[in-house]
């Protein structure tokens, strides 16, 4: 049985993090506190370190040397979102299926540094909570997020309400729908529950993988109409064999697009549009 080592770590560190972080805010906790945190975070990943060590010597080293690469980034992600959102509570999990720190921090630089405003999401979860976040750092913009399941949708709006982020993002009921793209039938949201858009950042999240092969490919063609001149696609979960087809049929089908690839836990594609690179060109 293979164990998801790093998955356990980072959540632990995040439990950690966002208990000290809700102990601080409320109590006053001193930073030796968040010294011992750390220090427990550390002695567990090293646990799990010497765990993947211990393995047959058959076991490709570099894999071991990119695990702990992977933590050490999610984990300063994690606390500079902290750093950065200064939340009276926890934030959302984001290990799991959830989107990592990673991906989670990249997102909200995307709004608060580079001035993205109108967002769409297909999927909802804990990005939604951090960009609706993000939105409130600076003022202004939304976030409107698609979710096919309703038990999902309610478990967002819960996270929304509960931090009073309500007002900056939207979880919309979106069932899947038959839609016709290039000559096929998929399974995709509801096209009736999209706004007109323009959106200038978009993050495909869903639908799940388990919907049909290459089940994330209609979302560029449904909302190529909707995207603003200098828009960013941003594909979750490309580790995977039918995201990275995804992406590269986007980048081959559409003109004005370039493909980019970000080193993130579960893989990151970004589609850019207006970047000076050809059609298919990957960075």
């Amino acid at each position: 049985m293979r164990i998801p080592y790093r998955a356990i770590v980072v959540g632990a560190a995040a439990v950690a993090v966002g208990m000290l972080w809700q102990a601080r805010r409320r109590r006053g906790a001193e930073v030796a506190e968040l010294t011992e945190r750390v220090a427990r975070y550390q002695a567990a990943r090293q646990a799990a370190r010497q765990e993947l060590e211990s393995m047959p010597r058959s076991s490709p080293k570099r894999l071991i040397r990119e695990w702990n690469r992977l933590v050490h980034a999610e984990f300063e992600d994690l606390m500079a979102l902290y750093r950065d959102i200064g939340p009276d509570q926890a934030l959302p999990p984001m290990h799991g299926w959830a989107a990592g720190p990673d991906l989670a921090r990249f997102l909200y630089r995307e709004v608060v540094e580079h001035g993205r405003s109108s967002v769409l999401e297909c999927g909802s979860g804990s990005t939604t909570v951090i960009l609706a976040y993000a939105c409130r750092a600076v003022g202004g913009g939304r976030v409107v997020a698609l979710e096919h399941d309703a038990r999902f949708a309610a478990a967002t709006r819960k996270m929304l309400d509960e931090r009073d982020l309500a007002k900056w993002a939207e979880v919309r009921d979106a069932p899947l729908t038959d839609v016709r793209v290039g000559g096929r039938t998929w399974r995709w949201y509801n096209p009736e529950s999209l706004d007109e858009g323009p959106f200038d950042l978009v993050l495909v999240d869903g639908p799940p993988g388990g919907t049909g092969p290459e089940a994330r490919y209609p979302a560029v063609p449904m909302l190529i109409d909707r995207l603003t001149d200098d828009a960013l696609v941003v594909l979750d979960d490309a580790g995977r064999a039918d995201e990275q087809a995804v992406g590269d049929r986007w980048a081959a089908e559409f003109d004005g697009f370039a493909l980019e690839t970000l080193p993130h836990g579960h893989g990151t594609l970004l589609l850019r549009r207006g970047a000076d690179h050809g059609p298919g060109a990957r960075r």
